[in-house]
This record gives C-alpha cells, sequence and structure tokens, in this order.
C-alpha cells in the first residue's frame, strides 16, 4: 500500500505485486503433499510432466504445430507476443489435436481407450453421428475452450517452450529444426493420408494453402481443418505403428527414436538430467518403488532434494496407506465408529509403519527446501502419537491440509464420509514411470524398470487421465 496526496491530501493506493490468480485445487492430493513431491520430482525428471508419458505425441504435436503454423502464417498472423495473438495462434492448433483423436479412434478400434486421448468421449459422439459439419469437432464451446488446458497440447507445451529446438524464442508456437524433423518423419509415414499441400511450402509456392481460403476460414478454423484434411481416416501400411499415439501398456522403442532421443535425453543440463535418472532407476535393486527411491538417494548424493526422496516417499506412503485403511472400513458406508477402523486386518502393522516413517523424517538432516513445511506438518502431527492412535491426527491433518475434496472426517470418535470411495486418490509419485517410459521410446533404456510399473496409475490419476478422459477433466500443464 502507498500514499499519495490529492487535493493536498494523502490517498491510499492498493497496488497487487502478482498476479491475483486463485490456487488450483488439484486431485489426488489427500495429505497436501503435492507441492512438496512437485520440488522432488522437478530434481528428478525437469522438464516433463505427468501428462508427458507418450514421445509419440511429440512427435503429432510438431507435425501439428508445423501444419497449423502455415496456416496461422496465411491468415494474416505474425506476432505472438500478446495472449491475443496466442488465442489466435491456438485456434488453427485445436482442431488438428482433436482429428488426431478422431484419428486413432478410427483406426485402432479395439484399442484406443488404453491411449492417451483427451476429449474421447466427446469425439466419439462426433465421430458415431457421422455429420461432419458438427461444429467443434463434437465439443461443446465451454469444453472448446477448455481444451487449451485440457488437451494433449495442454500437457505437452511445458516440452515445446523448454526444450531445446523445438519452438522459435521457446514460445511453443513456433517449430524450430527439432520439430520441423520430426513433422517431416510423420509426414512421411502418413502417406495417402497427408494433407494436399505440401510441408513446408512458401508463400510464393503453389503447391501451398490459399491465402484466401484461410483468411475466411477464421473464426471456423475446426469446419477448415475438418474440409481442407479428408484424408485424416485412410491408414495406410503400418497406421497405427507409425503414426498413432501408443496403448499405455506398450513400452517400446519408436521408430523416430533416434529423432527423440536428443529432444528429450540430449546435451543440455535438464536433458542429462533425466538421462541419468532414467538409467539410475534401471539400475535399481528390488521391485518397489520404494527400492527405487533408496537407490535415487544413493546414487545422488550431491543433490539435497534426491536426498530426502527415501524418507519422505516413505513417510508419504504409509500415511496414504493409512487413509486407504480408513477407506476400507467405511466399505460404502456413510459413517463408522474410528474403533471399526482398528479392526482391519491390516490396521496396526500399517499404523507401525506410519510411525516408524515419521521418526525416520524427523531425524533427517536440516536440509531446507521449498514446501518442506507441509510435511513437516504431517509429521508434527503424528508426533506423539502411538501406533493404536495415529488415526485421529491423521485423519486430523487430512481434514485440514488436505488439497482437493475430503475423502472423509473425524467427528468426535466417529468417521463420516465426504466423497465417494470412486474418488479416493492415489500414492504420490515423482514422475518417474512417464520419465521411464519416455527413455524406452526414445531408445535411452531397453525396457521400462519393474520398480515404475506400478506408479503409472498413481502418476495418472494424479493428472485426472484415468478417472475421465472427456474434455470436462484435466489440471492444465500438470506438474
Amino acid at each position: 500500500m502507498t500514499s499519495t496526496l490529492r487535493n493536498g491530501l494523502p490517498q491510499d493506493r492498493m497496488l497487487w505485486s502478482a498476479p491475483w490468480d486463485p490456487v488450483v485445487v488439484r486431485r489426488g492430493d489427500a495429505l497436501g503433499l503435492r507441492a512438496f513431491t512437485d520440488v522432488l520430482a522437478d530434481a528428478l525428471a525437469p522438464d516433463i510432466n505427468n501428462r508427458i508419458h507418450d514421445a509419440r505425441w511429440v512427435t503429432i504435436l510438431s507435425w501439428c504445430l508445423a501444419r497449423s503454423h502455415e496456416a496461422y502464417h496465411k491468415s494474416g498472423g505474425r506476432s505472438l507476443l500478446t495472449r491475443r495473438d496466442q488465442r489466435a495462434r491456438y485456434s488453427w492448433l485445436r482442431p488438428l489435436e482433436l482429428l488426431w483423436v478422431a484419428r486413432t479412434m478410427e483406426l485402432a478400434p479395439d484399442d484406443w481407450r488404453g491411449r492417451q486421448l483427451p476429449g474421447q468421449r466427446r469425439v466419439r459422439e462426433w465421430l458415431d453421428d457421422g455429420d461432419k459439419d458438427v461444429p467443434r469437432i463434437g465439443l461443446s464451446e465451454e469444453q472448446f475452450r477448455r481444451y487449451r488446458n485440457t488437451g494433449i497440447y495442454g500437457g505437452y507445451r511445458l516440452g515445446f517452450r523448454r526444450w531445446p529446438g523445438m519452438s522459435i524464442g521457446k514460445d511453443g508456437y513456433s517449430p524450430s529444426a527439432r520439430a520441423h524433423a520430426l513433422a517431416e518423419h510423420l509426414d512421411g509415414k502418413l502417406s495417402g493420408a497427408r494433407p494436399s499441400w505440401r510441408l513446408f511450402a512458401g508463400d510464393d509456392d503453389g503447391d501451398g494453402l490459399s491465402s484466401r481460403s484461410v483468411k475466411l476460414a477464421r473464426g471456423a478454423e475446426d469446419r477448415f481443418w475438418v474440409q481442407k484434411w479428408p484424408e485424416v481416416f485412410n491408414a495406410g501400411k503400418n497406421a497405427d505403428v507409425h503414426t498413432l499415439p501408443r496403448p499405455r501398456d506398450e513400452h517400446a522403442a519408436l521408430l523416430e527414436a533416434e529423432i527423440l532421443a536428443p529432444v528429450l535425453f540430449g546435451k543440455d543440463p535438464a536433458s542429462r538430467r533425466r538421462r541419468d535418472v532414467a538409467e539410475a532407476v534401471l539400475e535399481a535393486d528390488g521391485d518397489e518403488h520404494q527400492d527405487v527411491c533408496a537407490h535415487l538417494g544413493r546414487t545422488f548424493k550431491t543433490i539435497p532434494a534426491v536426498q530426502l526422496l527415501p524418507t519422505f516417499s516413505r513417510l508419504a506412503d504409509a500415511a496414504m496407506n493409512a487413509l486407504f485403511v480408513v477407506s476400507r472400513a467405511l466399505a460404502g458406508k456413510t459413517s463408522v465408529p474410528l474403533s471399526r477402523v482398528l479392526e482391519e486386518s491390516d490396521a496396526k502393522e500399517v499404523a507401525r509403519e506410519l510411525v516408524d516413517a515419521r521418526e525416520a523424517w524427523l531425524k533427517r538432516d536440516g536440509t531446507v527446501l521449498r514446501h518442506i513445511d507441509t510435511v513437516d506438518v504431517l509429521a508434527a502431527r503424528l508426533q506423539n502419537a502411538q501406533a493404536e492412535n495415529c488415526y485421529a491426527p491423521l485423519l486430523e491433518h487430512h481434514e485440514l491440509s488436505g488439497g482437493g475434496l475430503r475423502w472423509f472426517v473425524l467427528r468426535g470418535k466417529t468417521v463420516e464420509a465426504r466423497s465417494p470411495a470412486s474418488a479416493v486418490g492415489s500414492l504420490y509419485r515423482f514422475r518417474l514411470f512417464a520419465l521411464c517410459r519416455l527413455a524406452v521410446q526414445c531408445g535411452v533404456i531397453d525396457e521400462l524398470p519393474e520398480g515404475v510399473r506400478h506408479a503409472a496409475d498413481a502418476e495418472l490419476l494424479n493428472e485426472g487421465e484415468i478417472e475421465d478422459e472427456s474434455a470436462d477433466d484435466g489440471d492444465g500443464e500438470g506438474a
């Protein structure tokens, strides 16, 4: 607050020093530890997020950016400095994202549900309806607007802004050399499914887009692409393997791995960190997540955040497992006595592990990291709890410090349900599944390590990809 003179009298003014944006409440954060989890994830897998887990989409989006950039320039667009310019630029990209969702559903009818396809429910209805004149490729106006955050580009844009050589000036929209190489690769594999005009055709090239037709399509970009790319559903030879997003349970090197590897696992510091961590995960002894965390803590002794990984993951997993015990005790009921929780077969064992994990966390060194206080708050609430009575302070922590919907609350000595059992979230994870799957697809490691296989559902659930793949959902760029 500052004071100025007005008519000879002091006048107070309020100046906002930061954007007044609401804090995004994310799912899967029952203990309020998501922010600290992201700090550890940034140390392990910088410049990616949980939604970036299929390198084929990097190739497809490179192609979409190259094709839509031509249209944007032909429409008269040049600058990308303002939000208005960026919205205009994205309006040419969004329909291509959705058409790739539609193409995948048509060419992979047996397993498209196992692929990363945001907006699939409405796109499926659009395909089944058969009327290609329906605007927005079947999405409502609100879903179409939100697709900028909930769609594929919304998740992968982080990479196009951060990875070297992917966009000019790292604006995320203007494809650069490496994105061009990926676009050219995919364009060649599309064969008969390619659009009718040549990729990267110059302004004076007769094989390029017509400026007049593009300018007339401003404001109706979705219909423009549906009309201009009628070959979208042409299959061609090996169209699935060569062009489509990969099924989640497929972990194999891609045909374009040699082009992708320098993008994701190249020579810049973030790329080298991603490569080192992926290779270290593969070398970990044991098949459990905790084994991987312990190995990473021993391997990266000079990185404070990674040093805390074993003790934090143990505490977070123990606390989450205790919440799962409470959830099982409720088992669809509206309320149960707290004493009923201790009757679960593993309740006391889980509680003992939580107490031991708390003690291990309290014995850590004095490392200070962003958001570490959120973990200390959990440990403090459990400080004096013994195994048989740790559930009450844990439930208090869930209610007071948890993020998103509360699963249940403790009222007196009764546990009351606050959300359906299906809303219960998952364990805290650190992008290791996404990182290692990308490493396999890029040929950096030979197989997906067993220790991160089970992290897939946890990571994707936290990003809103498992519960509902429709365009109604999504968490922006994610973590």
